[in-house]
């Protein structure tokens, strides 16, 4: 007995008990964070859109490949400017896109539909944060628009 403890064998299985531990416990815990940081968003990953969001330049949102997706999905976009354009490119197949922008002091400067083309110039808005809100009802196509500022 005495001669196993000085040889290490004991050491040995200590330390790989221990690091066993460590990468189950490493593992749980990863697992926890990956969980706790997903979110409901049917969009992410399996559709990837690209969402690129400028200040005082432009908001842009695409997702291709959509199959009857339901889905709201919101941004905040600052601007220094409340004049915007909306240009759309969408290609529906079946389903509804809603989308709906707040300025900054909360008034709905456009709450419509996503066009297939066609810009829309909506009414001015507060500048500062404002919010956008893409919303899907069974929605299937390619959502293509960007939101600039003017």
């Amino acid at each position: 007995m005495l001669g196993s403890q000085l040889d290490g064998s004991r050491s040995k299985t200590g330390v790989y008990t221990m690091r066993a531990r460590s990468l189950t416990l490493f593992a749980m815990t990863l697992a926890l964070l990956t969980t706790a940081c997903g979110n409901d968003n049917v969009l992410a990953p399996q559709y990837q859109p690209e969402v690129v969001n400028t200040p005082n330049v432009a908001f842009s949102f695409q997702a291709t490949g959509l199959q009857d997706v339901s889905d709201v999905t919101g941004y905040t976009w600052s601007v220094s400017s409340g004049n915007v354009v909306i240009h759309p490119a969408t290609s529906t197949t079946a389903g509804t896109i809603n989308l709906n922008i707040k300025d900054s002091a909360g008034t709905v400067v456009y709450n419509g539909s996503v066009p297939a083309s066609g810009d829309i110039n909506p009414p001015s808005g507060a500048a500062g944060a404002w919010r956008i809100d893409v919303t899907l009802a069974n929605y299937t196509g390619t959502i293509n628009f960007a939101v600039q500022m003017q």
